[in-house]
């Protein structure tokens, strides 16, 4: 192993890093393993049990990021070599530390479990904002209320669903008894699945006024996906009422403002309307996080894919407490996508070129006055 260059335990927020020439290791305050950093890769290990592998790679002056699911016996071998080190890092530096037999407790068999425990309290959690992989997830509903856009295969897997408030009230114990004393590692309650605005105005008050009840040290704010052909449901009084009860931030699949795009990617709406539901949430008080979808639809939308959505991002009252997300275009696994390209005679983005789109994104919007960052849908572990 070499020189150790220093362990670092930090009690009062119940997380271990421990450093060594080779790696960065990260466990939670229950000894589960969370991540290693080392060279230019990186292991992440979600509530779910699956361990996620980035690796960054250099040509020239450009970065590329490389992401893969590992398998099980790499998972075990990674799990296996990052306990024994820091074991053996605190057996070195700190003998009789508690941590020792925290870790220790741990395996790759012993976490094989959470996999199990974890599909008895959630349906997979298909995407969340960047931001928020470290919120409390609470499924008020499953799946999309359309769920037929062509780029999206998020949540093909389920029917839409609304949860009563008796299964609301389930899921909560469920979670409680899932995350235990790992609650207090949650910042902020995100509504999962699609769409939590489409729930009827009084049973959201309820379910937000329960949350907040039975996750007081957790519900500092309340976020959620939105889409934005469904919000005519909402009067403003009623928009204002749902911001007032703590729900104040939604994330936004705008994808584009170019109604050609939009009608050939199946969304609902045009991007006039979209742009007035976007302005009816400022008006309410909502942050907004804003998606957008650089190199979707390839080169033959490219130029009014960009031009038509900096114009209608120019009607929002976006201000520097919002943001802007550009989402590098991933092609879905349901081949209707790549089968209507193809039918239309259109000419897919390579990733290299989808880079070289995000970039001249980002060049455009550089001045902008909300953030803009980056959201690659890949780095998508909770």
């Amino acid at each position: 192993m070499g020189m150790l260059l220093g362990v670092s335990a930090r009690r009062e927020s119940h997380v271990l890093h421990i450093h060594t020439p080779e790696s960065f290791l990260h466990f939670d305050r229950t000894g589960r393993f969370l991540r290693r950093i080392w060279a230019d890769q990186v292991i992440r290990r979600g509530l779910d049990g699956r361990m996620l592998l980035v690796k960054i790679i250099r040509h020239g002056t450009k970065t590329y990021r490389n992401y893969r699911d590992l398998e099980e016996t790499e998972k075990e071998t990674a799990l296996t070599e990052a306990y024994r080190e820091a074991i053996n890092v605190l057996h070195s530096l700190h003998p009789g530390d508690p941590w020792i037999e925290t870790l220790e407790h741990w395996s790759a068999v012993a976490l094989a479990g959470d996999e199990q425990a974890f599909q008895r309290v959630y349906l997979p959690i298909s995407i969340l904002p960047p931001d928020q992989y470290h919120s409390l997830v609470i499924q008020i509903t499953h799946g999309c209320s359309y769920n037929e856009c062509l780029f999206c295969d998020f949540y093909r897997d389920r029917k839409f669903h609304i949860k009563s408030m008796e299964e609301l009230q389930g899921h909560i114990r469920d979670i409680k008894d899932f995350f235990g004393e790992r609650l207090a590692d949650r910042h902020g309650i995100f509504l999962a699945d699609g769409n939590a605005l489409i729930i009827p105005t009084q049973r959201l008050l309820s379910m937000l006024d329960i949350m907040k009840m039975e996750f007081a040290s957790v519900a500092t704010s309340f976020s959620t996906f939105m889409d934005t052909f469904n919000l005519k449901h909402k009067s403003s009084e009623e928009l204002k009422a749902i911001y007032r009860r703590g729900l104040t931030k939604v994330y936004v699949g705008l994808e584009t403002g170019s109604d050609r795009l939009r009608d050939f990617l199946l969304k609902p709406g045009t991007a006039a309307e979209a742009a007035t539901a976007l302005i009816r949430m400022k008006a309410a008080g909502f942050g907004l996080g804003v998606i957008l979808l650089p190199g979707v639809g390839g080169r033959a939308f490219a130029d009014d894919h960009l031009q038509e959505t900096l114009d209608l991002l120019k009607e929002i009252p976006l201000t520097k407490d919002d943001a802007v997300f550009l989402s590098p275009f991933v092609e879905p696994s349901n081949p209707e996508y790549a089968r209507k390209i193809r039918g239309g005679g259109l000419a897919a983005f390579s990733q290299e070129e989808i880079e070289a789109e995000v970039f001249r994104w980002k060049q455009h919007l550089r001045d902008y006055g909300p953030r803009v960052t980056l959201y690659p849908i890949e780095e998508h572990l909770y």
